[in-house]
């Protein structure tokens, strides 16, 4: 194994224990965040349950201070009055408040009343609670809870029976039965229990846990079958406790307590933690997942890059070769695009010689016969006739200057500064070098030139260099064709001046690409297809801020147009 995949593959090694570690940290943080609220929700659920149990007591309290201040009761005590009167309040209070009995004692305990006459009658002592009485007597309420002989679990109310002042002349004692406080609570989704004194499960919502004793915590009552096995836990302070039997409870269950001073009880909520436990072991795979995912597309990014490089590196190396050819290419292509341009010119004005020659032949032949006649009229003696044929000469001779000077600036591509140029007598040039041509081939053109000029910024030979290319185009595109018309017209538009020029040909197949270098309709290579021409034109009008453009006429043939900014300037 090389360097640099062992150091890969320790680096995944590193990250693979941070993602597990990670996962774990948030598995931790997740189950004790859960167990937080699991613990709040389980506050407010004993707190609930408690208030309940102390809302029931406070009627029975209201219950046991009402009766002490009856004045059927305290005549019962004071005067000695025939018990039947007080046992029938007393069981119509049974009656109304549903608690399961009610006695009237004295002072020393000996029964007075009953709501169960038949049954309490001649009970007086070792039947009343010593603390309940004392308390009554003392002024004060009474409470216990606490399993009668039966073994019901009852809650027992005194109260001191007042004949205006203190001490107590007699005792009254509710008596509940928890079974009956029980049945109105409904079902609860949580196990919540209320343990008494000696920790043994006086009250609950799941009857399975009722007298069961937390032998850990109590004084091991054997009357009573001991609460679940438990190991307690400490999950970052919360009690947690464990149960190896399932009695209505939760293998492990968060444990909130809270106590109950009012009645000497402690309540306890069982929470299940199972599934806080659950949805923090998903957030912590969920972690681990996420980082090993995003470990994984690190290093295929980090696989991919380095293979790309390597690439980018072979493809650099490559692409440098290329550059170097193409740049020799290049340089080739426009020494011979340059000779190709050159080409073209000469092509055009070897097709425009004949019209050339007739050009020069016209002023040479009124030279011969202006200089015949001038030696006639000075033989003669007739000096100013002969002068007037000498200047009619230096015009011809300035005339064949001209056409030279022209022809060899078109030539020769020379330059001409931005001037304003008359385009009406640069299209009417262009069209006298071409028209020899065209009328030989047959071609018609049609050309009114307007009467006053159109000045534009150019070059004059420039401009008719263009207007020749597309005559010269247009007549070779007619060359087949029946009918045979170049139409050229000259106006103005908002300040431009525009050049049309229609021909009768067969139009072009693509006019968006005629304007490409080495795009033709014609034979490439041949002497009339060398593609050039339209592109250079191109290229000339838009130097001189102008536009040339393209497009088939609807009955045939192809439309050039030129359009040039016109120009106040003045011609120098």
């Amino acid at each position: 194994m090389s360097r640099a995949k062992a150091i890969v593959v320790i680096l995944c090694a590193l990250y693979a224990l941070v993602s597990l570690l990670a996962g774990w940290l948030v598995y931790r943080y997740a189950y004790l965040e859960t167990l937080d609220q699991l613990e709040e929700t389980g506050r407010i659920r004993v707190q609930q349950a408690s208030d309940r149990l102390m809302g029931q007591l406070s009627g029975y309290s209201y219950l046991v201070n009402l009766l002490a201040r009856h004045p059927l009761v305290i005549r019962s005590v004071v005067d000695g009055v025939p018990p039947e009167a007080a046992d029938d309040l007393l069981i119509d209070s049974v009656l109304t408040y549903g608690a399961d009995r009610i006695s009237l004692t004295d002072a020393d305990g000996r029964l007075v009343a009953s709501s169960s006459p038949e049954t309490e009658r001649d009970q007086i002592e070792g039947t009343v609670d010593t603390s309940l009485l004392r308390a009554a007597l003392n002024g004060r309420l009474g409470l216990e809870a606490a399993f009668d002989d039966d073994g019901r679990r009852v809650i027992r109310l005194s109260r001191g029976v007042l004949d205006g002042a203190a001490p107590a002349k007699g005792a009254i004692f509710v008596t509940i039965d928890v079974a009956a406080l029980e049945f109105e609570w409904g079902i609860a989704p949580e196990a919540i229990c209320f343990f008494d004194a000696s920790q043994t499960v006086f009250a609950s919502t799941r009857q399975s846990l009722l007298r069961r004793q937390d032998k850990g915590l109590g004084d091991g009552d054997p009357r009573f079958e001991p609460f679940p096995h438990r190991a307690l836990e400490r999950e970052g302070g919360h009690e947690v406790w464990s149960f190896s039997e399932a009695f209505d409870l939760p293998q492990r269950a968060l444990v909130v307590t809270r106590a109950l001073p009012q009645v000497n009880m402690t309540a306890r909520g069982f929470l299940d933690t199972a599934p806080a436990r659950t949805a923090a072991i998903l957030r912590g795979l969920l972690t681990t997942t996420v980082l090993g995912a995003v470990g994984l597309a690190m290093l295929i990014a980090a696989l991919w890059r380095r293979r790309m490089a390597d690439r980018l590196a072979i493809e650099a190396a490559v692409n440098a070769r290329l550059e170097e050819r193409v740049e020799r290419r290049t340089s080739q292509l426009k020494v011979a695009q340059d000779q190709l341009v050159q080409a073209s010119k000469l092509t055009a004005l070897g097709e425009m010689s004949a019209g050339i020659s007739h050009e020069l032949n016209q002023p040479l032949a009124a030279i011969l016969n202006l200089s015949e006649n001038g030696r006639k009229l000075l033989d003669r003696k007739r000096f100013d006739e002969a002068g007037e044929n000498l200047g009619q000469i230096a015009g011809q001779v300035q005339r064949i200057d001209k056409i030279i000077r022209n022809l060899r600036a078109f030539a020769r591509n020379e330059g001409e500064g931005g001037e304003p140029v008359d385009l009406v007598a640069a299209v009417d040039y262009a069209i006298t070098l071409t028209l020899p041509s065209l009328e030989k081939d047959g071609i018609a053109l049609s050309w009114s030139a307007p009467e006053r000029q159109m000045l534009v910024d150019g070059g004059e030979v420039r401009l008719q260099q263009v207007v020749v290319n597309i005559l010269s185009n247009a007549q070779d595109a007619m060359v087949s064709s029946d009918i045979k018309r170049i139409d050229v017209m000259l106006k103005t538009d908002t300040g431009e001046a525009v050049l049309e020029i229609a021909d009768s040909g067969p139009g072009i197949p693509d006019p968006t690409r005629v304007f490409e270098p080495f795009y033709t309709t014609k034979e490439l290579g041949a002497s009339k297809g060398l593609g050039l021409g339209l592109s250079i034109s191109y290229g000339i009008i838009r130097s001189l801020g102008g536009t040339l453009s393209c497009h088939n006429s609807a009955h045939g043939g192809a439309i050039f147009t030129i359009r040039l900014p016109l120009t106040d300037r003045a011609v120098q």
